[in-house]
């Protein structure tokens, strides 16, 4: 039975107006506005969707906020080097951190963590869910989860998957997907999916979960198949495709996330009006439009939800990592 697909309101012009006047009364009133220009840092390299929706982001926080936003891209060590300068900063709202779901599976895969990814940060708000899709070379017999895990088991473990580095949620959604199997594949891990993406092409690699942003130059040529969403539902960007779990395995979904974080101790004023003005700004059909280019959906809610979310994040994700016997590597 195909699962349904997610809704979101998206806001109108006349609408963002009409918010963005509320919260300009609402500073008006005695609530925190920015006295200086705020940062936002991102602890991953320009161009990937983080990038590019902290810098969406940003121009509506500018808009409606009046003060410059800088972004600025601080990668490696997986996002520790930036995401550790965040949450050393003043915790006074003018920096700030778009950090993925990485963030909190770091935790599992770096003990000596120099932050705790909950407890060093405000949150402030989930920004989008980035899809993943499950490929294979467009010369595979595999055309759907069943196929594959049958084509899989018949190699003997002498087949091989590719992902964008250990730990990455392209390792860790294959790898769980592998061991619900029972299935054995030898893990090529790369930096980066591009990076990936030339030996998936040329068969020597015979599957991979990626953003769908990624790959879907290779799927719309024609090079690559795409066989299954990763995450628990079915998207609106590719309707027709099955979910993972739909495939054969109920309980399986897998879906990379971002966020904006504030350094703990930030005044709740400040992180109610930031959340505010993010959220006006992820409703707007703009941004939507670009989150869909890059396989993504605008996401949104409180403060008080994202901490939820983070905590039940980072203990799935504790959980994935042991039961998958994965080992961090910066």
């Amino acid at each position: 039975m195909p699962q349904p697909v997610s809704r979101r309101v998206v806001l109108s012009g006349s609408t963002l107006v009409a918010a963005t006047a509320m919260i300009q009364d609402a500073q008006a009133q005695g609530s925190w506005k920015p006295k200086r220009p705020i940062r936002v840092v991102v602890p991953y390299t320009a161009g990937g969707a983080s990038d590019v929706t902290a810098r969406l982001i940003a121009e509506g926080l500018h808009s409606q906020l009046g003060q410059p936003v800088l972004v600025e891209n601080r990668p490696g060590a997986t996002g520790i080097i930036g995401t550790e300068t965040v949450a050393r900063a003043r915790p006074d709202g003018h920096t700030l951190a778009l950090v993925a779901s990485s963030h909190v599976v770091n935790a599992a895969l770096f003990p000596a963590l120099p932050y705790d990814p909950l407890r060093d940060f405000a949150p402030v708000i989930l920004t989008a869910r980035v899809h993943l899709v499950m490929v294979v070379p467009s010369s595979h017999p595999a055309r759907g989860v069943p196929d594959f895990i049958d084509w899989a088991q018949a190699q003997g473990g002498r087949a091989a998957y590719a992902s964008s580095g250990i730990g990455s949620n392209p390792h860790i959604f294959a790898a769980d997907l592998l061991h619900r199997a029972g299935v054995k594949m030898e893990h090529i891990p790369y930096r980066g999916s591009t990076a990936a993406h030339a030996d998936l092409l040329a068969g020597r690699t015979s599957m991979m979960f990626d953003a769908y942003a990624a790959v879907r130059p290779h799927v719309v040529a024609g090079a690559l198949r795409a066989v299954a969403v990763a995450g628990p539902e079915r998207t609106l960007l590719l309707p027709e495709l099955a979910t993972v779990a739909e495939g054969g395995f109920p309980g399986y979904g897998g879906t990379s996330w971002g966020c904006i974080l504030a350094p703990a101790g930030t005044p709740t004023e400040a992180v109610e009006v930031l959340n505010t003005v993010a959220g006006v700004t992820l409703a707007t059909l703009r941004l939507r439009e670009r989150l869909a280019l890059l396989g993504a959906e605008p996401a949104g809610g409180s403060p008080e939800a994202l901490r939820i979310f983070m905590e039940q994040e980072q203990k799935r994700y504790a959980a994935l990592v042991s039961a998958l016997s994965i080992q961090g590597h910066m």
